[in-house]
């Protein structure tokens, strides 16, 4: 029999069999069928309606080049895939755990692309990528898993002899990710890792991501992951941190954060950490808006072994009202609190520049005691740390007190006082009207500077463009790949 080299075109049906041909007069009645069927090239539409899984699905071949494999629901249907039979025992041994795993796995593939799928009421993950490279996450929706809602995952730990790289999280919709209650039998305390978590990945992008009412952290790239980019998703009513960028273990180098809005989270908005791995190094985080959290807008943690972070630079983003969670008994503030927080002291080559912090609870920009202990004189010790603040609007219409305290124990409620550093703005930003969320500049703005260059915007909006609320409607875009029968190119 010789080897068919015509891209073939499948469909699956809740009223299919996997006796059929999977053509569309007779299609297959599961996912796995065809995950076991599809060669590079192909394509498997799912038509409308419901379907429950008995096992995992698991891609068993990959695409090349210019023939990829498509995964896809059918345009302008509705598909449900149900994970809730499938059972997911305890861990034991040596992690990947059986609860890392997902409903829907990649692994040791490449030049695949999901989408358009609805996954729901997985106990383990809902989409998992692991030692995979060339893989598209395209516009699916997953909701109520007991760990990520998409998890992306490299080699556990150096060397990285079969990395995961170049990767697209594009479009996706997560909701109530990180359910304890949907862990395994006998399961106690927090669900692992977060609703979106890239570990050990190399260039990637997570990108137009709608997360929201989850139980843990938003979206986390962390581990040894290094150039990458996430940008325009919008995250809120988590439990944890909206974003969060961590070295779990290794190097974390070339990160992009920007044009993502986060507001109503019961952790911070934004998070940089080093909890056990080498260094951090090389972030960008520019033009976010991140508002009405709990806690601190963006706070640079010490979580585990608070490892070094360098280069890093929080420029252009919009911070409003942060930091006004209700606090524990007995103590004044939220266990983090502020508009930006120099919690660590473990940084170095910091710029904090062209921002607006506003509103923000007990303070706009605030330092640890830790470094105190170092100087008394704090802007010494920033110009050790080659910490530069400069050229932000801070504004604060309670006129509060200082020094104030937050943190946590056994810090014994770490003492702060606020900075404002080099030529700050002190005066309202004028938002055009930030109840509705309409943090555009008005006219008058004094976050509008005039240098002879032109007009220089602080903060994440300008003035005078026309609103552009992306997150606000028709949210996730369209990003899928447009249906045909020819799948031969990627877009």
């Amino acid at each position: 029999m010789f080897a068919r080299s015509t891209p073939q075109v499948y469909y699956v049906a809740p009223t299919g069999r996997d006796t059929n041909d999977g053509s569309l007069d007779a299609p297959w009645a599961t996912l796995n069928h065809a995950a076991n069927t599809l060669k590079a090239g192909d394509t498997v539409y799912l038509r409308s309606g419901y379907y429950t899984l008995a096992t995992q699905i698991k891609a068993k071949n990959s695409g090349s080049e210019n023939t990829w494999i498509l995964y896809s629901g059918y345009p302008g249907e509705s598909v449900t895939i149900d994970a809730n039979n499938v059972v997911v025992p305890p861990p034991t041994g040596q992690p990947p755990f059986p609860h890392d795993q997902g409903a829907f796995q990649l692994e040791n593939v490449h030049h695949i692309r999901v989408q358009n799928l609805k996954i729901v009421n997985s106990h383990n993950s809902g989409l998992t990528v692991r030692n995979s490279h060339h893989i598209e996450l395209l516009n699916n929706q997953i909701e109520n898993t007991f760990a990520p809602g998409i998890g992306v995952w490299g080699s556990d730990r150096a060397p990285l002899n079969n990395p995961t790289h170049h990767i697209q999280v594009i479009g996706n919709t997560v909701v109530n990710a990180n359910d304890a209650k949907l862990g395994y039998e006998g399961f106690q305390g927090e669900s692992p890792h977060e609703a979106i978590s890239l570990e050990t990945v190399e260039f990637f992008e997570v990108a137009n991501n709608l997360v929201r009412n989850s139980q843990k952290e938003g979206i986390d790239i962390k581990g040894a992951s290094k150039h990458g980019r996430m940008h325009h998703n919008y995250v809120h009513h988590v439990r944890h941190q909206g974003l969060y960028v961590d070295s779990w273990w290794g190097v974390l180098d070339d990160i992009e954060v920007d044009h993502n809005v986060v507001h109503d989270c019961r952790g911070a908005g934004f998070v940089v950490s080093v909890e056990g791995g080498t260094i951090a190094k090389n972030i960008r985080v520019h033009h976010n808006l991140i508002f009405d959290n709990w806690g601190t807008g963006i706070l640079f943690g010490r979580w585990g072994s608070d490892g070094p972070r360098e280069n890093i630079q929080i420029t252009n983003n919009t911070v409003h009202h942060n930091g006004h969670g209700k606090p524990n008994e007995g103590e004044q503030f939220y266990w983090i609190t502020g508009g930006l927080y120099f919690f660590s002291s473990n940084l170095r080559n910091i710029q904090v520049s062209d921002n607006i912090f506003s509103e923000n609870q007990a303070f706009q920009i605030g330092y640890s005691d830790r470094y105190l202990k170092q100087s008394s004189d704090i802007n010494q010790v920033f110009q050790q740390k080659q910490i530069d603040v400069s050229k932000n609007l801070i504004f604060d219409t309670n006129n509060l007190r200082y020094p104030i305290y937050a943190g946590w124990a056994p810090d014994n409620l770490a003492n702060i006082s606020p900075i404002n550093g080099n030529q700050f703005v002190d005066q309202n930003p004028r938002f055009i009207d930030p109840k509705v969320h309409n943090f555009y500049l008005q006219k008058d703005s004094p976050a509008l500077i005039r240098t002879p260059q032109g007009i220089k915007t602080l903060g994440a909006f300008p003035i005078e463009k026309p609103e552009d609320f992306w997150w606000k409607s028709d949210f996730p875009p369209n990003r899928s790949v447009s249906l045909s029968i020819d799948n031969n190119q990627k877009r």
